[in-house]
């Protein structure tokens, strides 16, 4: 059983309520930033949280306390707790509250967290190296960053339900200018772990989009058709 298992079964333990939920997310960032062809700062972050909802029934109907807080030891999430079984008996009837479901056992739910770190970037890392020296014999200038998420989730419920998924996420963005600042290009990518993100290859689109912006006519005011790039609008399409 890792650490933060065995918090969370203490917790169960410990809560008065009827039922409990409770959720823990353990999260590790690593991230690279780059500007004017040089890497500026890069870093490594690690945070946790869990989420305590305590269950009343009375009334024909439910009562819940939840209580969300960062979580370092068992005794924060035994004070979670304390608060969200407070919580529950000053919280409203809630005519919408339903049984939790029947309970599903995941077979690694005991295992500890899946953290990322900064070697996720290596090969990225040299990529970007070669592309910083090409920039500047062009003339040009890159900019962008780099980021990679991996979050462990844990929920298990006073009803036996122990569950538990891995959440990896990154994404790449990278912008090439003219030193004029006249000609700009964007791209970018989004990844689970970067073994698949090809830095060269990256590059290599950011230029030629670049280049294209050297063919430049002047217009007057109005409204013109814009065509975007597949990337750009898939990212448009998540704010829609």
């Amino acid at each position: 059983m890792s650490e933060v298992t065995s918090w969370i079964e203490q917790a169960l333990a410990a809560s008065r309520s009827d039922e409990c939920v409770v959720v823990v997310r353990d999260t590790t960032e690593a991230n690279l930033r780059w500007a004017v062809n040089a890497l500026t700062t890069n870093g490594q972050m690690h945070h946790r949280t869990a989420t305590v909802i305590a269950l009343r029934h009375g009334d024909g109907a439910g009562h819940a306390g939840v209580v969300r807080g960062p979580l370092a030891s068992a005794d924060d999430l035994l004070e979670l707790t304390r608060q969200a079984d407070q919580a529950a008996l000053a919280a409203p009837a809630d005519p919408d509250a339903m049984p939790l479901p029947d309970p599903v056992v995941d077979p690694g739910y005991e295992a500890g967290p899946e953290p990322t770190s900064i070697e996720v970037f290596a090969d990225l890392a040299q990529a970007l190296g070669r592309a910083f020296v090409d920039a500047r014999a062009r003339g040009d200038e890159l900019f962008g960053f780099a980021e990679h998420h991996s979050t462990t989730v844990w929920l298990a419920t006073s009803t036996g339900a122990r569950r538990r998924a891995v959440e990896p996420m990154g994404r790449l963005e990278l912008n090439a200018k003219h030193a004029d600042r006249i000609g700009s290009a964007w791209v970018g990518c989004a990844t689970v772990d970067f073994s698949d993100v090809d830095g060269d290859a990256l590059y290599a689109e950011a230029r030629q989009r670049l280049a294209w912006s050297e063919t430049r006519l002047e217009l007057p005011p109005g409204r013109y058709e814009t065509i975007l790039p597949p990337s750009a609008v898939a990212d448009l399409m998540i704010y829609a």
